[in-house]
């Protein structure tokens, strides 16, 4: 059986916030960055107990990694430049190989690890809010760690080339 969460980034709020809820509209999750000038730690919450923080490295510039310590392991995530859709690599970790690929216009993400989906997303073209909608196909509950994880790493790879942009 699938389970269908929903990100929300809310893009008015000072230090930066994203929820993460079911299908029914209930919180599961919540991410918040902590007030930094230049690379804030996002920290990734279930219930108020902590589960991960994400963080983008700052060396090497020639590529984006960002440094994730969790509950399931520790891994980085790193984004292939100089390609039309937005493709991330899983290094180290349970989920170590693991592919998050998108479209052209940011709307769809699949999350495969060893030929098999993991989950997929699709955004929502008009919203006031970035709202994606993820649909996690394996029951196993670090695959739903892990992909909450990943959309948190998209959401921040967005924001700070909008920010970069302006």
């Amino acid at each position: 059986m699938s389970t269908i969460l929903s990100i929300n980034n809310k893009l008015l709020s000072f230090r930066g916030r994203m929820s993460i809820g079911d299908e029914n509209g209930e919180q599961l999750y919540d991410a918040t960055g902590q007030f930094a000038l230049f690379n804030p730690t996002w920290i990734l919450r279930k219930r108020n107990q902590q589960i991960a923080t994400v963080k983008r490295k700052m060396w090497p510039f020639w590529s984006l990694m960002w440094d994730i310590h969790s509950s399931i392991g520790d891994f980085q995530v790193k984004r292939k430049l100089f390609s039309w859709s937005r493709i991330y690599y899983v290094i180290g970790g349970k989920y170590d190989g693991a592919i998050i690929e998108g479209n052209f216009w940011d709307l769809k993400f699949s999350v495969t690890h060893q030929k098999k989906t993991i989950a997929s997303a699709k955004g929502k073209i008009l919203s006031i809010r970035d709202t994606h909608s993820i649909e996690v196909y394996d029951d196993e509950s670090d695959s739903e760690i892990f992909t909450t994880i990943m959309m948190v790493v998209l959401q921040l790879d967005r924001r700070d080339e909008s920010n970069n942009s302006e």
